[in-house]
């Protein structure tokens, strides 16, 4: 009798009770949702930086373009010759840039706007190119391409610094 009575007193030390039990459950779900929360804020953060590089892209093929054609396109189409001399080879935005990116999901928006302003010739002398991204960004605030917040307009200049999660770029 006395080897069954220590026998159980030596099991019964060893195992988890219920709440003990339940107390760890409950700290694992804690500890997974704060890493759910991290993970797709990370993955917002990446589409905003993914935008911000298809914008630098963007004015690159810009630049490249007015280099040879001495004039912005009128839109953003890589077939479209938007008033670049076609003779002797025909000149497009698709010359610099094989595809015009589209923002990845996330923020309401399904292209990057485009605008000009134009000489008196009726020439594209100047862009902004927007985009809407999902997190304040630091380059915002320190007046880096911000807008106000609401609707785009074609009449932005990309000069007004208010913190907003628009982002704009400039030819000036």
């Amino acid at each position: 009798m006395i080897m069954f009575n220590h026998y159980r007193s030596r099991n019964t030390e060893q195992a988890f009770t219920l709440i003990e039990l339940l107390v760890v459950i409950a700290i694992i779900a804690i500890l997974t949702s704060v890493l759910l929360v991290n993970f797709q804020a990370s993955r917002a953060h990446a589409r905003d930086a993914q935008r911000i590089s298809d914008v630098s892209q963007l004015q690159l093929a810009l630049s490249m373009y007015v280099d040879r054609c001495n004039q912005y396109p009128a839109s953003l189409s890589t077939t479209a010759s938007n008033g670049c001399p076609t003779s002797p080879v025909a000149i497009t935005l698709g010359t610099f840039i094989s595809q015009i990116p589209t923002p990845p999901a996330g923020a309401g928006q399904t292209t990057y706007d485009y605008a000009t302003t134009l000489n008196s010739s009726s020439q594209p002398v100047n862009y902004v190119l927007h985009t809407k991204l999902e997190y304040y960004n630091v380059a915002l605030a320190k007046g880096l391409g911000a807008m106000p917040s609401g609707t785009w307009s074609a009449s932005y200049t990309c000069d007004n610094t208010t913190a907003s999660t628009d982002y704009c770029v400039t030819s000036n």
